[in-house]
């Protein structure tokens, strides 16, 4: 890749020339739909300005939505089957429907698909282990809509979080260039990626693909993710980053979210400043990963040094107002009071670049401007929210600080002096004045920050460090980013719902989908709330389950270590609440298991075995936070400690890292809380104890689990299952047939060389007799030995002939339709007859009758004695000499008598 570094770059100042403005100063509409206006406010205080960027109202025709065309990027890893509970208020019993975090992003799939009609396009990409195409970008028309919900409802949770591989495929599917619709792309994940990530970060390499094909919005569910890298790629493909911390939030961000986008006027949005370099012009919402830096160019006549700065907004939607504050440089506010005496007075000018969906780029401009000669119209109320608002975003962004590799990373715990910060934020802020708290737009920014007794969402998240690190380092970066992008989030902030009320396009769009997601028919749960009956037990008979690996070392009560493969019954171990005895130790044999390296000791351990790496964090899946994966095999062990009810009391310490033990007592049955510790078996204390009773038993009550046997009891349902497959097999590899031609050969000893049955594969002498490369007879379903040798012409005579016909049957097709090789099947030859048995064709021909047949002791007749049979048979055959001399003496003698 190479650079360009410019250095006072020479681009052409934006001249008034090719500016037509109307009596109102603004761009003549040159469509349908009036163009964007843009107005400069100078502050009254001389210390910066707001750029005022407002699109049209609605479109000029009436229309239902615009036509969008969406990719749905969806993380089905193992961590998306865990239960999605619907949030109660304080103190009341959480009811729980067994659902599925993706059971709820299928449904949230489901709306959109509702509301898209032939003109909107939908694709669908999965993401585990491996990305997967489900669907390219279609029409939503009845059928297809039909189609795109049976592949939704298809979708199954799998295994790892390849996070890059998503996002790569679901760029693929648009269009390379524009064709009317919205793009844009939809990531929704619950997770950290922790399989194929770019090595140079995830903000680079977008930045590297240049120009993007789509918006990127990025969905976060649950507590156990990397936001701050959600908001980067946000940031970085012009999209959105988005929180959905329960099931009950899924509908209405994605509700919104949609709304947004069916209710978009331009894309690729950029606002281009010029002003004299001594302005020091300078944005005010804190650091972002799309923000760019000034640059210098050279001006003409008194303004020989001019600055730029370009603005990117991504897109701009109808009704849908941006305000952009800008501060000047601190040295130069004073002269801007008094008079600016300089020999270049301070003119700005102003122009916005979009496009309509479309590849041409449309301008806007504003003559340039004297802010001296400038007042504004907005009302001091106005002025008061839009400073409180930047206010707001810097301030949450320094709780969210870049990394060097441009990754948003939050605070691990709140600095001991935040209370008196936001304190101090709060007092200065310009909405809280008791003369503007009356204004509707600066009360909704205050109920967002503190509400009514401390209580607002921004107050309570900073209020103590549990907040902060179960759920307000994810919510803060999403409510700042709604409230930079100006848009409608959710139906729950305040602050974010005073966007896009002045747009009816967005408004019925909303409403629309609202209606939809309420209508939609409710999800099936995939998980159950409650078992009734019996349970099945080989759901718990995985390798999966128990935890480290045998080589691990685990933590005494009094300090010392020893290997988990050494614990007894009886043995202290430190626990988060101090001693507690063992009780028993289950040991697993596994092979080539997967397991998972986690802690700064890297400590080996199953993938969905809890864990919790340091006193103040959550437990979390090990896969969730693994360096990387790796195969076992040897033993693994899971321990079970004294009763306690005491949920924290099971767990020991491994190598650094605290792993749950088994019969903890947290089943999943409760307030829902979302702990990955919680379940139905392994917390259930007496269950375990039952299980364990019935494996073998120790002389130090260490229990072997050994699970290299296998046995099914369902025959019947096995024979099923091959049935299903074969099927499978055949499908898959239609029209080619399913078997492969073998030779016929004669079964081996003396006994049984009469019969014939099929070879392993024809051997060398039989493909070079019958003309067939032995390299290229695999390919066209002949099986080869190359160890089989004949023993007989009639043998090698047999099979070649056999091949021979194999060949006049055979249709070989080309690789490349129109370039066929002389091995191919000629086209006037392809047609007719086909099957896919070559076994069904090519049978095995019966042998040749015996000169004999064979018949059984009984069937002889039952006066025939056996043993004076075969002794008279022997005598005769002694005797035949001696008979026949007799016999021709005799002949003689009566010959000489005549």
């Amino acid at each position: 890749m190479v650079s360009l570094v410019f250095d006072r770059c020479c681009v052409a100042p934006l001249s008034a020339a090719r500016i037509t403005p109307s009596s109102s100063g603004h761009a003549e509409p040159q469509d349908g739909d009036p163009q964007p206006n843009i107005t400069l406010h100078p502050l009254p205080t001389h210390d910066g300005l707001i750029v005022s960027i407002r699109p049209p109202r609605a479109p000029a025709e009436p229309l239902e939505h615009v036509p969008c065309d969406i990719v749905l990027v969806i993380d089905v890893s193992g961590s998306m089957a865990s239960e999605a509970p619907v949030p109660g208020n304080p103190g009341e019993t959480k009811e729980k429907y067994g659902l599925s975090v993706l059971d709820l992003t299928k449904h949230a799939a489901n709306t959109i698909l509702e509301t898209l009609n032939a003109n909107d396009r939908l694709g669908i990409v999965t993401f585990a282990g491996e990305a997967k195409v489900l669907q390219s970008l279609m029409p939503m028309t009845a059928s297809n809509k039909r189609s795109t919900k049976k592949k939704i409802e298809g979708m199954a949770p799998k295994d790892i979080t390849n996070l890059w591989g998503g996002i790569q495929s679901g760029l693929g599917l648009f269009d390379k260039e524009p064709n009317g619709k919205v793009p844009a792309l939809m990531v929704l994940t619950d997770g950290m990626p922790n399989h194929m990530c770019p090595s140079m970060g995830y903000v680079h390499k977008l930045r590297s693909m240049g120009q993007l094909p789509a918006t990127l919005h990025t969905f976060g569910f649950g507590f156990s993710l990397r936001s701050g890298l959600l908001k980067s790629i946000a940031e970085i493909g012009g999209g959105n980053y988005s929180f959905i911390p329960d099931a009950g939030m899924i509908g209405t961000i994605f509700v919104h979210a949609v709304a947004n986008l069916q209710s978009t006027y331009a894309n690729n949005v950029l606002l281009r400043l010029q002003y004299p370099a001594y302005l020091g012009l300078e944005e005010t919402t804190g650091e972002a990963v799309d923000k760019r830096k000034p640059i210098e160019i050279e001006g003409t006549g008194p303004q020989a040094t001019t600055t730029e700065l370009r603005i990117p907004l991504s897109t701009l939607q109808y009704g849908h107002p941006r305000d952009i504050l800008l501060h000047y440089r601190p040295d130069i506010q004073e002269s801007l009071q008094s008079g600016l005496k300089e020999e270049a007075p301070p003119v700005i000018t102003a122009v916005l670049e979009y496009q309509r969906l479309t590849s041409a780029t449309d301008e806007v401009a504003i003559p340039p401007q004297n802010i001296l000669d400038t007042t504004t119209t907005l009302a001091p109320a106005e002025i008061a929210y839009h400073q409180s608002r930047s206010a707001l975003i810097a301030y949450l962004s320094s709780l969210y600080p870049l990394r060097p590799d441009e990754e948003h990373q939050h605070l691990h715990q709140l600095p001991p002096d935040t209370s008196s910060n936001f304190e101090t934020f709060l007092s200065f802020l310009p909405a809280s004045a008791p003369e503007f708290t009356s204004d509707p737009h600066c009360q909704s920014l205050l109920q967002d920050i503190c509400g009514p007794m401390r209580t607002g969402q921004v107050a309570l998240a900073l209020s103590s460090d549990g907040y902060y690190t179960r759920w307000g380092k994810h919510y803060l970066p999403s409510l700042a980013g709604a409230h930079a992008r100006q848009i409608c989030n959710s139906f729950k902030d305040p602050g974010p719902l005073m966007y896009g009320r002045e747009s009816p396009l967005f408004v019925a769009c909303r409403d629309r989908l609202d209606a939809a997601f309420d209508a939609l028919e409710a999800p099936k749960p995939s998980r159950k709330t409650q078992h009734r009956g019996k349970v099945k037990m080989s759901r718990y008979n995985r390798s999966s389950n128990p935890c480290f690996a045998g080589c691990e070392t685990v933590v005494l009560a009094r300090g010392e270590v020893v290997r988990i493969g050494k614990l007894r019954a009886g043995m202290k171990v430190l626990t988060p609440r101090g001693a507690r005895k063992v009780v028993a130790v289950l040991r697993t044999m596994v092979r080539q298991e997967r397991m998972c390296v986690v802690g700064e000791e890297e400590v080996l351990v199953t993938p969905y075995h809890p864990v919790r790496t340091g006193s103040g964090e959550a437990w979390v899946f090990p896969k969730d936070v693994a360096r990387r994966e790796v195969r076992y095999t040897g033993s693994i062990y899971s321990v079970l400690l004294e009763r306690d009810t005491d949920v924290d009391a099971h767990a020991i310490m491994v190598g650094g890292v605290w792993g749950v033990t088994l019969g903890h007592g947290k089943m999943g049955v409760g307030n829902g809380d979302g702990d990955v510790r919680a379940h139905q078996f392994l917390g259930d204390y007496d269950r375990v104890i039952k299980s364990l009773a019935r494996l073998h038993v120790s002389r130090n009550f260490r229990k072997d689990w050994q699970r290299r046997v296998r046995c099914h009891f369902d025959q019947p349902g096995k024979k099923a299952s091959r049935r299903i497959a074969r099927r499978a097999k055949a499908a898959a590899v239609a029209p080619r047939p399913v078997d492969k031609l073998r030779p016929v050969v004669r079964c081996p000893t003396v006994k049984y060389n009469r019969r014939t049955r099929l070879g392993r594969g024809f051997s060398l002498a039989e493909l070079k007799a019958a003309g067939i490369p032995k390299l290229y007879a695999p390919t066209i379903g002949i099986a080869v030995d190359a160890r089989r040798q004949n023993l007989s012409e009639e043998g090698l005579a047999a099979n070649v002939e056999r091949l021979k016909q194999y060949k006049a049957r055979l249709i070989v097709f080309p690789k490349r339709s129109n370039k066929a090789k002389k091995a191919d099947t000629p086209a006037g030859e392809r047609s007719g007859e086909t099957t896919q048995s070559i076994a069904s064709v090519f049978g095995i021909e019966q042998p040749i009758a015996a000169g004999f047949s064979e018949i059984k002791k009984s069937n002889l007749p039952k006066s025939t004695d056996a043993y004076k049979s075969l002794r008279k048979a022997r005598s005769d055959a002694k005797l035949v000499g001696v008979r026949e001399k007799r016999a021709k003496d005799k002949a003689d003698a009566e010959a000489a008598k005549k």
